[in-house]
């Protein structure tokens, strides 16, 4: 979640970012009679469909061979943001600004004119997808909701807001960084994360330097030149929660711990070469963190007064955590 947030609609809004996203009423649970329709997991008196995650997943995998391991991770994935949907969802419901049954019938009958113009009928299009028009409407709700709400935060004095509160995520800066690389043994990265912070509080205490760590511990193959990498940007080439905490870091600073798939890391932010990106030159990337932003922030305001109950029909997460469930 990208933090220290204030954006503003209209009046000014509270430091505590209150930003957000006709009352629909919630789908009722599902009866035994729906057993063809399998349940991964209900939020509250609502729920999430297998078939919905494996549709979507099927559609961001396509033809691509994964790994069983990869596939569970990203079913897991998959489900989250469905929840997370269904949330922002109850969100906006509460808040009177979730999508009308008038919005959702209008959204309908506009698909039923663009079908008949390729003649097609709406129940065809539906078998084609394998889905149901109960579904379609639930997608509806969503999108409708969703777009209504983040629209209202898109401006160009939020988007210049944005900007300054994280310029260094945008304006073209990058990072000369160091990294101490511990490979991670099974499935539990804690052992490895328990031995980088040992490693972090000797270096952070001079009982050892950064480079002599790197060449004794490093599983990375800058080792020998003490972990240096060289220059990064803020989105590539390392992985996201890499360089998410590299970016955090002041001239000199080591990370604590972070753990992505190559392992856990110690990080050390060398040099700073600061950019010169104005929020105009970036306006696409700052749309969407800022999207990201406001999901995350909308499906957190319900998360903490909603029941989530996993059916183990797909992969999911602990609650709470990215590690898969049992």
């Amino acid at each position: 979640m990208i933090a220290g947030c204030c954006l503003r609609h209209g009046d000014r809004l509270p430091i505590a970012v209150a930003l957000f996203f006709a009352v629909v009423s919630l789908p009722p649970p599902l009866s035994r009679a729906d057993d063809e329709r399998e349940i991964a997991a209900t939020i509250d008196q609502d729920f999430v469909l297998v078939s919905e995650v494996e549709r979507e997943l099927g559609r961001v995998i396509a033809d691509r061979p994964v790994e069983p391991l990869a596939r569970r991770v990203l079913q897991a994935k998959t489900l989250q943001q469905f929840i997370d949907r269904r949330l922002i969802v109850h969100w906006l419901q509460s808040k009177g600004q979730g999508a009308a049954q008038a919005e959702l019938d209008l959204a309908l009958r506009r698909l039923e004119k663009r079908l008949a113009q390729r003649d097609k009928t709406l129940a065809q299009h539906l078998a084609e997808l394998k889905t149901t028009e109960e579904e379609l409407r639930r997608l509806f709700e969503w999108q409708i909701g969703w777009q209504r709400f983040v629209t209202r935060y898109l401006t160009d004095e939020n988007l210049q807001k944005f900007f300054e509160q994280h310029r260094r995520d945008f304006d073209g800066t990058q990072l000369r960084v160091a990294h101490i690389l511990l490979k991670i043994e099974g499935d539990d990265p804690q052992p490895t994360s328990a031995k980088a912070k040992e490693l972090h509080s000797r270096i952070t205490a001079g009982k050892l330097t950064f480079e002599a760590a790197a060449m004794s511990n490093s599983a990375a193959p800058t080792a020998a030149k003490g972990g240096d990498i060289g220059l990064i940007s803020r989105r590539e080439p390392m992985p996201e929660a890499f360089s998410k905490a590299a970016f955090a870091l002041a001239e000199g600073e080591v990370s604590g711990p972070v753990v992505t798939a190559f392992g856990v890391h110690l990080i050390r932010c060398l040099k700073i070469e600061a950019g010169q990106n104005r929020w105009e030159d970036v306006r696409e990337e700052l749309v969407q963190a800022i999207t990201l932003y406001l999901f995350t922030w909308a499906a957190d305001r319900q998360r903490a007064d909603a029941q989530v109950k996993f059916t183990g029909a797909t992969a999911h997460f602990r609650p709470g955590t990215e590690q898969l469930a049992e």
